[in-house]
């Protein structure tokens, strides 16, 4: 298939994506619009959201949902795990040309770079499609899913530093030590609060827009994300 041109490979968190479907299997909407979205997704989640679907295919211009998106909602077990998979293998064209049992982390990125997505874009879009492949229970090599054990260890490293501040000060004298990582927890807490205000403020990405403002709108998103160190905690799933 054709990519379409200045649009990216789905970058949201691939269990934001899926509690959006949940959200779905209850009752679906003659149209995708912002009013379907309740106070549980922030506005840059929206935006990260309605942009997959239109990658996709799973709604059309105006907002309507495919018979693939309706299918996707409505079914369970294998039969989903089925139609997931359908819809990877349809857009992601260059990635299935290679032996994903076998692939190589590099071969990988040079298949999904042929979407001409942003280097700073390009972890995101391949997270989504690593979560969104196993869970359609398509088999991958382990060069392709090693990342994630990496990145669970890293998170491990997070919670062993957090439990440090809960310990009592030892006989060395680190209590200023421990109040000094304490305050550095809460400065960093208070500026993810303040980068998740300013996200939720920054509009919401249309596909009308001509390709210079397209491309003026990802990179300000790139721009606060990268400032404010907090993404779409992709890793996250």
């Amino acid at each position: 298939m054709a990519i379409e041109p200045n649009r990216n490979p789905p970058y949201v968190a691939f269990r934001t994506f899926r509690t959006f479907l949940e959200s779905l299997a209850i009752s679906m909407p003659d149209r995708i619009d912002r009013s379907v979205f309740d106070s549980k997704f922030s506005g840059t989640a929206t935006s990260q959201i309605n942009s997959a679907l239109r990658s996709l295919k799973l709604i059309d211009a105006d907002g309507s949902p495919s018979g693939s998106l309706r299918r996707l909602a409505q079914t369970q077990g294998e039969e989903h795990q089925m139609v997931l998979a359908g819809i990877l293998e349809s857009y992601y064209e260059p990635v299935f040309r290679l032996d994903l049992e076998r692939a190589t982390k590099a071969q990988f990125r040079e298949a999904m770079k042929e979407f001409g997505c942003t280097e700073s874009m390009l972890i995101k879009c391949e997270t989504f499609f690593i979560h969104a492949a196993q869970h359609a229970a398509i088999s991958l090599s382990p060069y392709l899913t090693s990342n994630r054990k990496s990145g669970a260890r890293a998170r491990g490293g997070s919670r062993t530093s957090r439990n440090v501040v809960r310990q009592p000060a030892t006989e060395n004298g680190s209590e200023v030590e421990t109040a000094a990582v304490v305050e550095s927890g809460q400065i960093a807490l208070t500026m993810r609060e303040l980068a998740l205000k300013v996200l939720d403020k920054y509009p919401d990405f249309d596909p009308t827009w001509s390709q210079e403002t397209q491309a003026s709108w990802m990179a300000g998103m790139n721009k606060l994300q990268e400032t404010f160190n907090v993404g779409n905690s992709a890793d996250s799933q």
